[in-house]
């Protein structure tokens, strides 16, 4: 079944180009329709079933931002993906793109296979997002028959349970696992993301707890059995003086959603975060540094003449590069550093220290890069610009800073530390 792609655009000319970029060697998979304004493309939205929106932020009238809030407003149109697409690089028009609800975003003049390649990522991840819904039902119907681990419980003693709970701890009688432990609680992993008796104030009992964190999210927990983790969702109910709990297996659904989450987070040559990523760790990052005032340093990270690299050895080789500096700074830097890929041949990193400190490590970190030997390119450099967050820093502050200090050591010789205050 064709997919519908839903080009608004004030630009006759850029609409006919869209068209027949999409359509000339995806005829068969794509259906290009076109709005000369915010406001037909909107019209167009409420009669047609479209999948994906191409985006222009520069129009009369509404403009591309006021559009796509409008979209995100709507509980009909809100899940459909928008790839803005814009002539403005800077990064104040980035920013707003991802703000106003945009899931990506194109540069004009666009190269042909990475907007056809934008358009598939995001049109399977809908795909994938929606396997997800209907595994969650099919989930849920295994639990209305019953295939899920059923416990009745006074909370501290297990007084009844079902055959799937009996046979997944591998038990025939319910004295026999009553021999090991008296309730199922004491099977659930501690993990960070997950239910647990550490996550149980001092004279509450587990379920009532578990009944109240459940009117705001899935509870989970991991049950270890075997060689095996499973993880299931968790609901309770009160019944007389005594609960009911269900728990239904979704391991292979979480298995499935870490799998697209990853896609969704990472970037797919090096393995690092991607801007997305990024933006949602460092909002977090600068909330806990005002709330606790916390020090931490950003660091914008370019590779000296990577154009160089490419026009000499090829994007083969370039892609090479990236992937092996990143996994270079990645062996360098903690598990709970942020570290993403900007774009291109830049990079972002920001952990918790002073300018002072953070100075030092931005320098090893520049001289193992200057060390490593590269197969084929065998030297590379980099520059790097760093500041320091203030109490009452933006992150758009952040990246000025840091963005100037990185201009200032390409500009005085590359293949060093500057630092913007």
């Amino acid at each position: 079944m064709k997919k519908n792609i839903l080009c608004i655009d004030d630009i006759h000319t850029n609409l006919f180009i869209l068209s027949n970029v999409i359509e000339d060697e995806n005829e068969e998979l794509y259906n290009v329709l076109t709005a000369d304004s915010a406001y037909k493309g909107l019209e167009i939205l409420l009669k047609e079933q479209i999948d994906i929106i191409l985006l222009d932020v520069m129009m009369p009238e509404m403009n591309g931002f006021e559009c796509a809030q409008m979209i995100k407003s709507n509980k009909r149109t809100q899940k459909i993906p928008i790839i803005f697409v814009t002539a403005n690089n800077d990064d104040g028009t980035i920013q707003q793109c991802y703000d106003v609800g945009g899931d990506d975003y194109v540069n004009k003049p666009f190269n042909n296979v990475e907007l056809l390649s934008r358009i598939s990522f995001h049109l399977k991840l809908q795909e994938k997002e929606q396997m997800l819904i209907e595994e969650k039902e099919y989930a849920q119907s295994i639990l209305n028959l019953q295939d899920n681990m059923v416990v009745v419980t006074d909370s501290n003693v297990i007084i009844d349970s079902n055959e799937a709970m009996l046979q997944f701890f591998g038990v025939q009688k319910l004295e026999e696992f009553k021999k090991n432990q008296k309730c199922i609680c004491y099977s659930f992993i501690e993990e960070d993301g997950y239910f647990s008796l550490k996550l149980v104030e001092d004279g509450k009992n587990w379920i009532e707890t578990v009944i109240n964190l459940s009117d705001k999210d899935d509870i989970l927990v991991k049950i270890a059995q075997d060689d095996r983790i499973n993880i299931f969702t968790v609901k309770a109910i009160t019944f007389h003086e005594l609960y009911i709990v269900t728990l239904t297996d979704i391991t292979k659904m979480s298995e499935l959603s870490s799998n697209y989450e990853h896609e969704a987070n990472y970037d797919s040559l090096t393995q690092v975060y991607n801007r997305n990523m990024f933006h949602r760790l460092i909002d977090k990052k600068i909330f806990q540094a005002q709330k606790n005032q916390d020090s931490f340093v950003f660091i914008m990270i370019d590779i000296d003449f990577f154009k160089k690299v490419n026009d000499t050895y090829g994007h083969l080789v370039g892609d090479d590069v990236l992937i092996n500096i990143s996994a270079l700074v990645k062996k360098h830097i903690r598990t709970d550093d942020i570290f993403a890929r900007w774009g291109g041949e830049e990079f972002v990193l920001a952990f918790n220290t002073d300018i002072k400190k953070g100075t030092e490590i931005a320098n090893n970190l520049r001289k193992f890069i200057e060390n490593e030997d590269f197969d084929i390119v065998k030297n590379i450099t980099c520059s790097f610009g760093i500041t320091e967050f203030k109490r009452d820093d933006s992150l758009d502050r952040l990246i000025k800073r840091a963005d100037e200090a990185l201009y200032e050591a390409k500009d005085t010789g590359r293949n060093k530390v500057c630092q913007k205050i």
